[in-house]
């Protein structure tokens, strides 16, 4: 899945049933996955290709048929290739809000006590992956869901209950007050890339926003982004401006500079470089 906007605050789902759905293959005009955080959990699955995800400091390379648990408020972002995947979005509070027996089970991960283990790669085949066949079958395209509440809250009490049997915890100490600090400064970056990527950035103004030095914020961005700081930036404006591109019918030079790019033969160099097609030719497939 991926997100517009850095902290995505969108209702997944509807208040009585906190979760959602989302098949993405490269057409699809959200294809690519900028860094982003929510409360909500989510379960992703690898269908074809590779992709590349960052969980905080975490990384993996998924192949088809791996699975990804995503805790809640997890920075989270990275770059599929040739990839088809599906993800499940849910508010693991809500959808339990009044089971009041199975929110005792959860407490500890409710409050992050226990830490569930993120990476379920098919090579070992285990019980979760037959749990997400399900789940993910109940919504997938061409097969809607008859009952989606009870066939969610089955597979997702089935999840934990395993989780929480088998022991599949880390043993990963939580984060100390340094490293929640640094997490915390570069979410800062993050949300006034989100605000002001439309006027010109300067490394200066960015180090300034997470109160660090120009070298040890760009030590840190990359640490934890695997880009730098500036290539954040243009590969954010290039995702805003694809999905202006597929969303509307704005000429492809006013595109490039309310994302940002001063100039039409920049904002065509770039977004080659990420999209490996041409603004033009991205609209013209993307429509196709």
């Amino acid at each position: 899945m991926h997100a517009l906007f850095l902290h995505d605050k969108n209702q997944h789902g509807t208040l009585a049933f906190p979760a959602e759905y989302h098949f993405v293959d490269s057409k699809h005009p959200r294809y690519q996955m900028p860094f982003h955080w929510h409360k909500e959990w989510e379960i992703m699955r690898i269908l074809s290709g590779t992709f590349h995800l960052h969980l905080d400091s975490e990384s993996y390379t998924a192949q088809p048929g791996d699975v990804l648990l995503i805790q809640g408020g997890v920075l989270h972002g990275g770059m599929p290739e040739d990839c088809c995947y599906e993800c499940f979005v849910f508010d693991l509070h809500g959808l339990f809000r009044t089971m009041d027996s199975v929110k005792d089970s959860l407490r500890p991960i409710y409050r992050q006590e226990r830490l569930p283990q993120s990476y379920f790669p098919a090579a070992e085949p285990l019980p979760i992956h037959n749990i997400c066949d399900e789940l993910m079958a109940a919504f997938g395209e061409g097969t809607p869901p008859i009952c989606p509440e009870l066939e969610t809250i089955g597979c997702i009490c089935r999840l934990f209950g395993w989780l929480l049997k088998e022991n599949r915890f880390t043993d990963t100490p939580q984060a100390n007050y340094s490293d929640n600090h640094r997490m915390a400064q570069i979410k800062s970056v993050l949300e006034y890339i989100e605000a002001h990527y439309k006027n010109s950035l300067t490394l200066e103004q960015l180090s300034q926003v997470a109160g660090m030095n120009a070298k040890y914020f760009c030590r840190v961005f990359r640490a934890i982004t695997h880009q730098s700081p500036m290539d954040y930036v243009n590969f954010y404006r290039t995702e805003q401006a694809a999905y202006l591109l597929d969303s509307t019918d704005m000429p492809i030079t006013n595109v490039g500079l309310d994302c940002g790019f001063g100039e039409s033969s920049y904002f065509t160099k770039v977004f080659k470089k990420y999209k490996r097609l041409t603004p033009r030719q991205y609209r013209k497939n993307i429509r196709i």
